[in-house]
């Protein structure tokens, strides 16, 4: 069994020795982020340390802060590789939903009910929020990847709306600014118990649903 193991480190050094250096540190940063994730979701952000992230991820503290300057740019970097990673497994549907208004909806219902059965990233988001408000660099950087996480809703939107609605429709940007808020409030309320996910699907479908119909008829002719 030690022989066997001594093995396998052996062939993790090896491929290791075969990366250039450019790709050994993209390995080393996404090994870092998986095992953040996962201790932030295990633990929470507060009773997470950079020590236990390095532990599991078999690094060192030192490759922690090498790839980033602490421990909120660690969270937010894997708060927004999550959120982008999940409004991805939305496009697909809604591609192959077609041109059907229900259709599409129906896709985002059964895509709301899936993330919303699992709260770790809205209530790890919470956590890195309230930690981090009174610290204006961390929440600058915050807020610039509520706006990037923005533009890709736009996006994803654009494809949902009902045919014929122009991309630079005057309402699109609220629609937009409405479909994150609401989402958050839902996401919150499904993490704290008060509704369960198929009843946040519904909610979130309800409010999309209304704002098609404003696009829909409020559409330049």
């Amino acid at each position: 069994m030690e022989a066997r193991r001594a093995e396998d480190v052996e062939d993790v050094v090896a491929a290791r020795k075969v990366l250039t250096r450019a790709e050994s540190q993209a390995q080393t940063r996404q090994e870092l982020l998986d095992a953040a994730e996962q201790q932030f979701y295990a633990n929470g952000y507060h009773a997470t340390s950079l020590a236990a992230i390095a532990a599991e991820a078999g690094r060192t503290i030192g490759a922690v802060y090498s790839n980033f300057e602490g421990k909120e740019a660690l969270c937010l970097e894997v708060i927004r590789n999550r959120s982008m990673a999940e409004l991805n497994q939305l496009l697909g549907p809604l591609v192959a939903a077609g041109v059907s208004t229900d259709d599409r909806l129906a896709a985002l219902a059964s895509w709301w009910a899936r993330i919303g059965a699992e709260p770790n990233l809205v209530v790890l988001t919470a956590e890195y929020v309230t930690s981090t408000f009174h610290d204006p660099e961390q929440l600058g950087k915050a807020r610039e990847a509520l706006e990037r996480f923005k533009e890709s809703t736009r996006v994803l939107l654009e494809d949902a709306v009902p045919e014929g609605v122009p991309a630079d429709h005057p309402l699109m940007d609220d629609a937009i600014e409405v479909a994150v808020a609401t989402g958050a409030g839902i996401a919150m309320a499904q993490a704290l118990g008060t509704i369960d996910a198929e009843r946040g699907a519904a909610l979130m479908v309800a409010n999309m649903r209304l704002w098609f119909d404003a696009l829909t008829t409020g559409k330049s002719e």
